[in-house]
């Protein structure tokens, strides 16, 4: 049931690979079909998930990302009653030589421990990036969407993770027009985004699943102009922030994994600069003027300008960058 090593010629990049180490879910969220599909939370035997680190490594992989559906909630219970966690399996994959970047996605705000935290800020590969979805900042939304905390237990993990490891980014995700969601409810989402100044935010228009107990049991009751209006609205508040946030970096060098072209190079083989690209440790992402034999450096790159989604930089040197020392 779980995903099988693919070829590195397969992926999107063959020094970069996604990890399952989780399948399923115990939150039972109202508006989620993950625990009826794929039933509940189950975390890989640890061996078998450094195995295939190390199986990656050997071909090539710089950078992992970690998959799971509350990823840090990960947990496996051996036969002899050892308990592996995510802090724990965390420092297991840190050690293999040739991997030099992990991440991991998707987090659960009330499983965001100290200890975790602690052990990102002291294991140098590991990046500084959490994406740990709000969904809403109203605690009214929150109870029918049964997502298990409040605002409040939400904000205390923040200021958890803005003392332990400052220099983190986050980001999250929201649905916006969930059943019953009133002026009120969306406009403390707006104050949660405001007060969090998130790295970015996937902000989602209500829809209803069938099968979940929301299709059930809550009447999808907002217009859709409405959701229209409040994802606008919501989008465009994470995107000043986003760029404001990114426009302090002018002028600073940052650490790049680069990953090839981007989007807008120049589809011509033989052009000798085309526009590249690649992301720093807190999953920034960041365009250059460079060449395709980049792809799969670590880069210094001397950022000039910003938008909210982009850092548009220059290489500051053609040299590998010590891994860990600059995020």
């Amino acid at each position: 049931t779980f995903d099988p090593l693919r070829d590195p010629t397969m992926r999107p990049t063959p020094f970069q690979a996604y990890l399952r180490i989780q399948i399923g879910c115990d939150k039972f969220c109202t508006y989620c079909v993950v625990p009826n599909t794929r039933g509940p939370e189950q975390g890989r035997h640890p061996d078998q998930i450094v195995s295939e680190a190390r199986t990656l490594a050997d071909q090539g992989c710089l950078e992992i990302t970690l998959l799971g559906q509350t990823v840090n909630s990960y947990k496996f219970k051996a036969d002899d009653g050892t308990v592996t966690d995510m802090a724990a399996l965390l420092q297991r994959l840190h050690v293999i030589d040739g991997i030099e970047r992990i991440k991991f996605v998707t987090n659960y705000p009330k499983d965001m421990t100290e200890r975790l935290l602690e052990t990102i800020r002291d294991l140098p590969k590991v990046s500084p990036y959490l994406h740990v979805p709000a969904q809403s900042g109203s605690d009214a939304v929150l109870k029918r969407m049964k997502r298990g905390y409040t605002v409040a237990d939400y904000m205390e993990m923040f200021e958890r993770i803005e003392r332990v490891l400052p220099e983190a980014a986050v980001s999250s995700d929201f649905i916006v027009g969930f059943s019953g969601e009133t002026d009120q409810d969306f406009q403390q989402t707006i104050e949660l985004v405001k007060r969090c100044r998130f790295k970015n935010s996937f902000i989602f228009q209500y829809s209803v699943r069938p099968g979940t107990k929301a299709a059930e049991n809550l009447p999808d009751d907002i217009p859709r102009e409405v959701k229209v209006q409040r994802n606008n609205e919501l989008l465009a508040v994470q995107d000043a922030i986003a760029k404001e946030d990114n426009s302090k970096l002018i002028g600073q060098n940052v650490e790049v994994l680069v990953e090839g072209p981007s989007k807008k190079a120049t589809r011509d083989l033989e052009a000798h600069v085309v526009q590249m690209t690649g992301r720093t440790p807190c999953d920034r992402i960041v365009v250059f003027d460079g060449n395709r034999r980049q792809a799969g450096q670590f880069l210094k790159i001397q950022i000039d300008d910003a938008s909210s989604h982009t850092l548009i930089g220059r290489v500051q040197t053609v040299e590998l960058v010590s891994i860990g020392l600059s995020r």
